[in-house]
């Protein structure tokens, strides 16, 4: 087992530690943990942790060709002229980051893209970010996740 450096506890311990917060805040957390189907508090704000440490680890990140992944959604009408063959050549033109693609009708009129994307970080944006603002998209969101390597 690893020591860790601060402390002297193992890498995979569980700590206990003690949060104070309003009562109103407690009741909205655990309205919220319930209504996402989490066992305890613990595990929802073990999630909610990893959520920010992700977030945070792409802010964080300088080498722009370190490996990233993420996922852009996208929703857009299918009867604008090209524009799905559009999105679809520029995955195609950037095959090593664009992995796979998921195409949903939502309505008659309305289609959702979801692209996932890995490569190296200054790529996995510009893709996401060339995507999500190509005209025609009526919505487009990226959402940074991680490989799991560097979060428990």
């Amino acid at each position: 087992m690893n020591k860790s450096q601060e402390g002297g506890e193992t890498e995979d311990e569980l700590i206990r530690f003690s949060v104070s917060m309003p009562a109103h805040l407690v009741r909205d957390l655990d309205n919220w943990r319930n209504a996402l189907g989490y066992s305890s508090r613990s595990e929802a704000v073990r999630d909610l942790v990893r959520d920010r440490l992700v977030e945070e680890q792409w802010k964080a990140e300088e080498d722009s060709c370190a490996e990233k992944v993420g996922v852009v959604t996208l929703v857009y009408q299918h009867s604008t002229r090209q524009l799905s063959d559009h999105l679809t050549e520029m995955q195609h033109h950037h095959h090593a980051v664009a992995h796979a693609a998921l195409h949903i009708h939502l309505t008659p009129e309305n289609c959702l893209e979801v692209i996932v994307l890995r490569g190296a970080k200054a790529e996995v944006n510009a893709l996401a970010n060339h995507l999500i603002s190509t005209k025609g998209v009526l919505h487009g969101r990226f959402i940074a996740t991680t490989t799991g390597e560097d979060i428990a």
